[in-house]
């Protein structure tokens, strides 16, 4: 609308040239280059107001900007210094305008900005380091995947000026798939919709969802540790990792497994006996992008949240406890079979 005003004040700036230097001043105009044209035209340019306006509001036009066709130009010195005035103004304005347009546009997704930003600086510290080729590529993939993670960091940061009420109804739909998965945080929400204290027990459970932390790995690392769960958000991952092949424990459990986005596993964390724990040491197969919570954080929500969800820790007790007896049977189990396989190898030896 502003460039549009302009436009139009200059217009009527530069008629008014028209006013300052007449025809009667034996000058040239601007306007005499139309009497050529306008040979068989019975209403002459310079005898309506109509066809000046709008000549003039073309002359304007295309220099405000910078396009310049030159059929129309100053012809006197009064017309050539109204004419420099129209030229800085335009000049000016022109910029203004682009600079404004220019930045509406790149604040349009202020992520991608983020990212360039970090490739620019990524291939700056390469090229002064002189980084090998190889590790390059690695690097330039790495950061391309690593983007949606910093737009979904972006996302919790908004989730977290939101007021309570709203996050318990945002958190508990985004989370719902992986929550679903995660037995007794599961079974707390099913509690939590049958009663009357239905908005602590969410609050409960967004605070869970906020605590969780993020990690990324590159492909072919390998992470994991005791007593912490693990949401895979974006890629692939393999729970024999070959570093633990040897390990007596993977051995007896017989983890093998291959996790693909939304699967969720460590949720035997919250057991204090180590060696009841499924191992959770893994091996990224992609780029991963995962979502950890460890047993300490948990244990501090459940005991801020425990006065006003009345039977919350019970409940984490009580699955704490089940599972436990679950494992401790299936040890004991497993163990039972390898004994008696071990006898029958020796009597198979003996009778031999």
């Amino acid at each position: 609308c502003l460039l549009c005003l302009l436009t139009h004040w200059l217009a009527n700036l530069w008629a008014l040239t028209l006013v300052f230097v007449e025809e009667s001043d034996g000058v040239p105009r601007w306007i005499d280059g139309f009497l050529e044209k306008e040979d068989n035209v019975e209403v002459k340019t310079k005898d309506s107001p109509w066809k000046i306006y709008l000549n003039c509001l073309y002359f304007t036009s295309y220099t405000i900007t910078s396009v310049g066709y030159g059929d129309i130009g100053p012809q006197n010195m009064v017309e050539t210094v109204v004419c420099t005035l129209m030229v800085v103004i335009s000049g000016i304005s022109w910029a203004v305008v682009l600079g404004e347009v220019c930045g509406i546009i790149s604040n349009m997704n202020p992520d991608e900005q983020m990212f360039r930003s970090s490739m620019d600086e990524l291939n700056y510290m390469m090229q002064d380091r002189v980084v090998p080729k190889e590790m390059r590529q690695r690097l330039r993939s790495f950061f391309l995947s690593k983007k949606s993670a910093q737009r979904r960091e972006r996302h919790r940061q908004i989730i977290g000026s939101m007021s309570p009420g709203l996050q318990g109804y945002v958190v508990m739909e985004l989370n719902r798939a992986w929550i679903s998965k995660v037995g007794f945080l599961n079974k707390i929400v099913r509690d939590a919709e049958q009663s009357d204290l239905g908005s602590f027990f969410y609050a409960f459970i967004v605070d869970v969802s906020l605590s969780l932390t993020t990690a990324i790995h590159a492909q072919s690392e390998v992470f994991g540790v005791g007593n912490t769960m693990y949401i895979l958000v974006q890629g692939l991952v393999s729970s024999d990792t070959g570093a633990r092949a040897t390990s007596a424990f993977t051995a007896e459990w017989g983890v093998e497994r291959v996790h693909s986005a939304g699967a969720v596993w460590g949720q035997d964390f919250l057991l204090s006996d180590t060696r009841l724990l499924e191992p959770v040491e893994s091996l990224a197969l992609t780029y991963c992008e995962i979502m950890v919570l460890n047993r300490s954080s948990f244990l501090t929500l459940v005991e801020r949240h425990n006065g006003d969800c009345p039977g919350l820790k019970d409940k984490v007790r009580r699955f704490c406890c089940w599972l436990a007896l679950q494992r401790a049977l299936l040890k004991e189990a497993r163990r039972r079979i390898k004994v008696a396989r071990e006898r029958r190898c020796q009597k198979e030896e003996a009778s031999d």
